[in-house]
């Protein structure tokens, strides 16, 4: 009987150690998950952070290469005026112009200089 206390003892202390080993086991395992989830959260800020910085540089830089909406519009203001004075000077023009393209072709010198003709018989 005495054998059997001291093996029933041993095996009562080898479960309370392997229960304790079970509980460091765990305790162990939720720490690390807290501190897995520790280090993503400060993950996520940085990047977080990081793509605010990057965002707000990409719309400054937008801002500097479009030069800002006011520019924009007093320039597209100056083009319309450029537009329509070049228009109202090409209608204005027009029938001068018509013209003087007509008289340039219906009017065909007939009479070429010598110098002419001989360069043209020499290249034939």
């Amino acid at each position: 009987q005495l054998l059997f206390e001291m093996s029933s003892e041993g095996i009562d202390k080898l479960l309370a150690a392997e229960a304790e080993a079970t509980e460091i086991v765990s305790k162990a395992r939720k720490e690390k998950a807290a501190r897995i989830k520790q280090a993503r959260d400060e993950a996520q800020a940085e990047v977080a952070k990081l793509r605010a910085a990057c965002e707000a540089e990409f719309v400054q830089a937008q801002g500097y290469a479009t030069g800002g909406s006011e520019k924009s519009i007093r320039l597209q203001g100056e083009t319309q005026v450029a537009l329509q004075s070049i228009v109202s000077q090409a209608t204005a023009n027009r029938v001068g112009v018509v013209k003087q393209i007509l008289a340039w072709i219906t009017t065909v010198d007939t009479a070429a200089p010598n110098e002419k003709a001989e360069t043209a018989k020499a290249f034939c």
